[in-house]
């Protein structure tokens, strides 16, 4: 049995309530049974978008919030893994518990560093790359998006990336740690 494709000329997003209209107008057995499931998806994502704003009103998660870049989710996110901030004595501690410290080598009296260790939480590493690319496009001048364009010139996108995520868990850090909400252009 060959299936018959459909050629649907619309000008707009489909997505849209008006788009799903005219999907419903045209009767197709397939598509009506497409748009069901994506209701039903839909109505799925209100219910945990519920249950996940329950949780926003936790102080460090409000905290966090200040930060451009990182939302509701992503705070929770970042909350969740790092926990008690006084468990960590500093920030480098913090860094070191991500794995976003480098890698360090030494032949007599000649240090090589190397990429990141990689021995944190792959959770934590993930969501706060997600975050500083929110953060550069939302505050892009910021000290801490300026300093992601001066490492890009001198090391690259891809490690000024890193470099960029390690100084946001440091101010993180410092978020958590002061209790106070993120400033903006605040003397690191």
């Amino acid at each position: 049995m060959e299936l018959k494709r459909l050629k649907i000329d619309y000008d707009g997003n489909l997505f849209t309530l008006e788009g799903k209209h005219f999907l419903r107008s045209l009767n197709n057995f397939r598509i009506n049974i497409y748009l069901n499931s994506l209701e039903d998806i839909e109505k799925e994502i209100k219910i945990i978008e519920n249950e996940i704003q329950k949780y926003s009103d936790i102080e460090e998660v409000k905290l966090l919030m200040t930060i451009p870049g990182i939302g509701l989710f992503s705070a929770l996110i970042i909350y969740s893994e790092i926990g008690d901030i006084n468990r960590f004595s500093n920030s480098r501690k913090l860094v070191s518990y991500a794995g976003l410290n480098p890698t360090t080598r030494q032949s007599s009296d000649i240090i090589y560093h190397g990429h990141i260790t990689r021995q944190g939480s792959p959770y934590l590493r993930w969501i706060l790359t997600e975050c500083i690319h929110i953060h550069l496009i939302k505050d892009s001048h910021s000290n801490l998006s300026n300093y992601y364009k001066r490492m890009v010139k001198r090391i690259g996108k891809k490690k000024a990336i890193i470099a960029s995520v390690s100084k946001l868990l440091k101010i993180i850090y410092w978020v958590l740690k002061e209790k106070r909400p993120y400033i903006k252009n605040y003397a690191q």
